[in-house]
């Protein structure tokens, strides 16, 4: 008595998730870049032009924006691949 498995295809390719997860990752970091660029500019003209602080006390508040950004490259994107690949 032979058993006959058949494998079952999830309909999508790998071609089509590796689009999808491609260009939502580029989507959500070209967002990003938008964002992280609008901060550093209104931080720059505020503090920087307005109050006249120097731009040594300045800089860490950009950087730690710029590593605050990093979370909505992240979350959607991993949330967008797990639900491609499911």
């Amino acid at each position: 008595m032979s058993v006959q498995t058949e494998t079952e295809t999830g309909g999508r390719s790998a071609q089509h998730v590796v689009s999808v997860v491609t260009v939502t990752f580029s989507v959500i970091v070209l967002l990003a870049a938008v964002s992280y660029s609008v901060t550093v500019n209104v931080v720059n003209w505020m503090t920087v032009d307005v109050l006249t602080y120097p731009v040594q006390s300045v800089a860490p508040f950009v950087v730690i924006s710029g590593a605050i950004l990093t979370i909505p490259v992240v979350i959607p994107t991993v949330l967008v691949s797990m639900k491609i690949v499911e």
